[in-house]
């Protein structure tokens, strides 16, 4: 059932078995599963069924180090959570994710991908995704585009499923609503995990109301699913016992913050025929499409890069070749030149072959120029390269706790988000297979662009894939949950999302916060057992 949090009395205090804090895909999948666990489950969400715009400021901060999307619009602050605005792509994390990788420092999870294989099954349901088969060959018999015998030490085709995309807070709200042992609690702010003398279990979770009551649950398990940022938030502000926050022994809360770095415009992929028999570029309404990605021998080698995706996006048929002459030469019509000039003589340079074939077919098949503004007959297909890479560990990226208050009085926070000369490495192979690839296959060139030396290129972006603030170990000097999602040394408090990720991968993390949200509610069984 579903309670507004704004009714209750102030200082009221309830008493439940299992308090999940927070209603996006990780709360509410947990919520779903443990519906027939026979014990009481608190949900507590922040917001209420719709946006409120008090609510959501309530995530306002600011900025470090390499710009990011505002904190306050990329994530969803009411019930549902980000699964509000979910583009809805999915796809597991490969085996290698869960690995060692010698390149990457602090790599490799406490455990295995076939430990989530169950997990993964289950998510793709929620998720309503099709078959849990991601195979080049199944989607290949599916879409009918054929997938390329790359070379597994450079490229590979991975598959993602579009889920519809499924919005967690209108598709479940009914099940939630009708269950005799979940409560959902809206407009019901965390503001405190209050630690028994020792730090050793949370004994009470504060919570507050905008422009209402303050109450308080005694629960016998907490679980934060509040997102990579606000579970390390919430976790900072519980200082109480321990003055750095509780979990945070070690100096790791709020680090190794991740967020795949998206590099939009990376290169131009020129086809040597029209739609090319490449399984990488996504059609209109279709449930799955395929990207240029890494691959496990690239993964597993010291070579010191990370994994990448490449999406071929953005098909055209003008070459910029054609499309520079025709520039240059209105300019010269009118007896001046082309601003960029440098640029046009460059681009005519590189499409010399296209814009010879362009005349040729121009001139065989009619008399129309070929510098009018309409694409000329029979141009090279093209596509736009857009690359995302592999956030890695790093301490030095991570979110802190400012002086700034929000309206409940909590400190706000600051993103300081960094990469380093292994996301730079990243990008450049992943530039380079992709060229070597299309070449020796005879698919089409590359024209690459490289990044500025000693800097980001200033159009760089996030993909909101907020990770790693609370990263699994079995170690509690490198990590702040175990393999169970408990955190080390409070022995009733689990953390579920995208925060516990020890490293990212390439692909979307919606699906593994699922799996890893089911898997954690199966422990929870066990415990209050």
């Amino acid at each position: 059932m579903f309670i507004d949090a704004r009714s209750f009395s102030q200082n009221t205090v309830a008493e439940t078995g299992v308090c999940i804090i927070g209603a996006g895909a990780a709360g509410i999948s947990m919520a779903l599963s443990l519906r027939s666990a026979g014990f009481p489950v608190a949900v507590l969400e922040s917001g209420n069924f719709d946006f409120e715009l008090p609510t959501q400021n309530l995530y306002a901060g600011e900025m470090a180090g390499i710009p990011n999307y505002p904190l306050d619009s990329s994530r969803l602050r009411f019930f549902g959570g980000t699964t509000n605005h979910w583009a809805g792509t999915c796809r597991p994390l490969d085996p290698e994710d869960f690995e060692r990788r010698a390149a990457i420092p602090l790599s490799g999870w406490p455990l295995r991908r076939t430990d989530l294989v169950p997990y993964y099954e289950q998510a793709q349901q929620l998720c309503q995704l099709g078959p849990f088969d991601y195979t080049p060959a199944f989607w290949s018999r599916q879409t009918g585009q054929i997938d390329q015998p790359f070379d597994p030490a450079r490229l590979k085709t991975a598959i993602f499923q579009m889920s519809p995309p499924t919005r967690f807070g209108q598709v479940y709200r009914d099940a939630l609503r009708q269950s005799d042992t979940v409560t959902v609690y809206l407009n019901a702010n965390v503001v405190d995990l209050q630690a028994n003398p020792t730090a050793s279990a949370v004994d009470v979770v504060k919570v507050a109301c905008l422009g209402g009551p303050t109450f308080s649950l005694r629960p016998r398990i907490v679980v934060l699913a509040t997102g990579g940022l606000e579970n390390a938030r919430i976790l900072l502000l519980s200082n109480g016992v321990q003055p750095a926050g509780l979990g945070n022994t070690h100096d790791l809360v709020g680090r190794y913050f991740m967020d795949q770095a998206h590099f939009p415009w990376a290169g131009v992929a020129r086809f040597a025929a029209p739609n090319p028999p490449v399984a990488h570029l996504a059609r209109p309404g279709e449930h799955a499409f395929g990207v240029l990605a890494s691959t496990r021998e690239a993964a597993l080698d010291a070579n010191g890069t990370a994994g990448f995706q490449v999406l071929m996006i953005d098909l055209y048929r003008v070459v910029e070749g054609v499309d520079s002459l025709k520039t240059v030469a209105d300019a010269l019509a009118h007896f001046s030149l082309p601003e960029h000039l440098w640029d046009h003589l460059g681009n005519i340079l590189r499409d010399s072959d296209a814009i010879a074939d362009s005349l040729y077919r121009t001139l065989a098949g009619s008399l129309t120029s070929p510098f009018t503004s309409e694409p000329p007959a029979g141009p090279v297909a093209g596509a736009r390269m857009d690359i995302l890479v592999e956030h890695t560990p790093n301490p030095a990226s991570r979110v802190l706790l400012t002086q700034d208050r929000d309206a409940l009085g909590q400190n706000r926070i600051a993103l300081d988000w960094r990469l380093g000369d292994i996301e730079r490495r990243t990008y450049q192979r992943a530039q380079e297979s992709v060229a070597l690839e299309l070449g020796r296959l005879g698919i089409g060139r590359v024209h690459l662009k490289p990044l500025p030396i000693g800097a980001w290129p200033e159009n760089l972006l996030g993909t909101n894939h907020h990770s790693g603030t609370t990263r699994m170990s079995d170690d509690p000097k490198t990590g702040v949950v175990d393999a169970s999602c408990r955190v080390h040394g409070v022995s009733n408090l689990y953390v579920a999302g995208s925060s516990i990720f020890p490293t990212v991968g390439y692909a979307n993390p919606t699906l593994t916060i699922v799996a890893m949200a089911l898997r954690l509610a199966d422990e929870l069984r066990r415990q209050m057992a």
